[in-house]
């Protein structure tokens, strides 16, 4: 039961968030050239959180929606680090904690 409630969180905030790199809202476009990353870079982690989403709900494709999951939150936390934003790493390192449980 604890497994399906963290699938089905971690599939809801990756697809929620998908949705804004998606659609790109101008404060998503701010951040990521505030990060110094290219403009399409928001469509590509957009895809990757859509498919992490999507693999997360399936027992025989978990462990590589959990994968790909952490490799869009390492990318999550080390854009953070590099303009020290460390007050907005932790829901990022739980989320990442959540997967590396699922990965377990």
């Amino acid at each position: 039961m604890l497994e399906q409630i963290v699938v089905w969180s971690l599939a809801l905030i990756l697809a929620g968030s998908a949705y804004l790199n998606l659609t790109g809202p101008d404060f998503v476009k701010e951040e990521f050239a505030h990060w110094g990353y290219p403009s399409w870079l928001p469509v590509a982690v957009g895809v990757a959180e859509l498919l992490s989403a999507a693999a997360l709900l399936f027992a025989s494709t978990r462990s590589y929606g959990a994968l790909l999951a952490l490799v869009v939150l390492a990318g999550v936390v080390f854009s953070l680090s590099k303009t020290q934003e460390w007050l907005r790493m932790q829901f990022p390192l739980l989320m990442a904690a959540l997967c590396i449980g699922l990965l377990l």
